[in-house]
């Protein structure tokens, strides 16, 4: 479906019309596939499909800048519950240095607002040009001197959305993909937050769920995955089994991470996971004293540590091996 938001007066005077397009639309299908057919991989496979059918409950819009009935600049959303990622910000070469983009993102963000939004995340090159164009719309680096940047409708929004709650385990859906990126987004808690996907520190996962998704899909590389869901709808905490052929015979590596007011519920998170009989190991930093307590309560043993494994924001960490068998 295709909504006309407005018109917008380029710096060469042409009148560009600003709409948006939400997903999936069969008209607007093929357009939108070869404007970003430059994408790669797993963002190409997300457009591809989001075009054509309904991903779960993820709401991908696309919104679009038009000169004579041609899109010319896009900036993609996909939300849930108002939480979204903001992305595929790409203006056509000849028709850039004419406000086009920062014309659209004008009724993209507005658009947000009316349609109560909360919390919008994005990634980008820090100090760069586009940094504070965002930045100039709301956004500010989720921690110091960071490309990762956050939009908060309300000051206070992580306060009250992961405010502790009652939680339950739930399977991997699409439309978990923004709200995951919230949980991966929290400053000041664990470190070493998923060595699988190579998550350390607050980050962006826009593209790392895509990653994770694809092989939840296609591959064989999970033997199992949990999220944890708190009464308010937000994703506080994640739970992966998967396998790590560095040993033979193969062991398995679990991944666990979790908001801080929501560690009395990782058991029933780990009691969700299908653990397999291999032997499974999980890598906990230093300073993540209540993920060791919740491992060794839920019957892991400390078998090991590597001194001064891994370096972060300066800091020098030590890792833990925790394993069942």
């Amino acid at each position: 479906m295709y909504n006309k938001l407005g018109e917008v007066i380029l710096k060469t005077e042409e009148q560009m019309e600003v709409g948006v397009i939400t997903a999936p639309d069969v008209p607007h299908a093929e357009e939108i596939k070869q404007f970003l057919g430059h994408k790669p991989g797993n963002y190409k496979w997300h457009i591809e499909r989001c075009v054509t059918e309904v991903l779960d409950a993820l709401e991908t819009r696309f919104y679009v800048g038009k000169l004579d009935g041609h899109v010319i600049t896009n900036i993609m959303t996909v939300e849930y519950e108002g939480v979204g990622i903001l992305g595929h910000v790409f203006t056509l070469p000849q028709q850039r240095r004419k406000g086009a983009c920062k014309g659209v993102m004008t009724y993209q963000m507005e658009d947000f607002r009316q349609r109560t939004g909360s919390a919008l995340y994005l990634g980008t090159g820090y100090n760069s040009h586009p940094y504070y164009i965002y930045h100039s719309f709301g956004f500010e680096s989720v921690f110091p001197e960071s490309g990762f940047m956050k939009y908060h409708v309300n000051k206070d929004f992580e306060e009250r959305y992961f405010m502790s709650t009652p939680a339950h385990p739930k399977s991997v859906e699409w439309h978990d993909w923004p709200k995951v990126t919230a949980l991966s987004g929290i400053v000041g808690w664990d470190t070493l937050r998923s060595l699988k996907w190579g998550v350390y520190g607050p980050t962006n996962l826009e593209g790392g769920f895509l990653h994770f998704k694809h092989d939840l899909e296609t591959a064989d590389v999970y033997n199992d995955a949990k999220l944890l869901i708190s009464a308010n709808g937000a994703i506080v905490g994640w739970a992966t089994v998967g396998h790590d052929t560095r040993w033979q015979p193969a062991t398995a590596v679990l991944d666990l991470f979790f908001h801080p007011n929501f560690a009395d519920d990782i058991p029933a998170l780990l009691s969700a996971i299908v653990f397999p009989e291999s032997k499974v190991q999980c890598y906990v930093d230093s300073g993540a004293e209540k993920k060791a307590e919740v491992l060794e309560a839920a019957g892991f043993t400390r078998e090991g540590q590597f001194k001064n494994q891994f370096t972060y924001d300066g800091q020098h960490y030590d890792v833990l091996v925790f394993a069942r068998e």
